[in-house]
């Protein structure tokens, strides 16, 4: 079981909410998002487009330094 802290928060501020999930063999951070969004937090809002590169929609923040495009960072299980 792997812990993520996703920042839940609006104009006015927010902070950061623990899930906890099993991830599979061979996910990204995308899918990883995807899962927390259909199984524990379906008012979670996600933006991303092509899934591809081109378009740069899905940048995420990593460990609070890393910025990276959320289907390029494979978890490690």
């Amino acid at each position: 079981m792997r812990n993520f802290k996703i920042w839940r928060g609006d104009s006015k501020g927010g902070d950061f909410v623990d899930y906890k999930i099993e991830p599979d063999v061979g996910m990204v951070i995308l899918d990883v998002i995807h899962r927390i969004q259909a199984e524990q937090a379906n008012d979670l809002a996600v933006r991303w487009n092509c899934k591809a590169g081109k378009c740069g929609s899905c940048s995420v923040e990593i460990n609070g330094t890393y910025n990276n495009l959320k289907f390029h960072f494979r978890i490690r299980v």
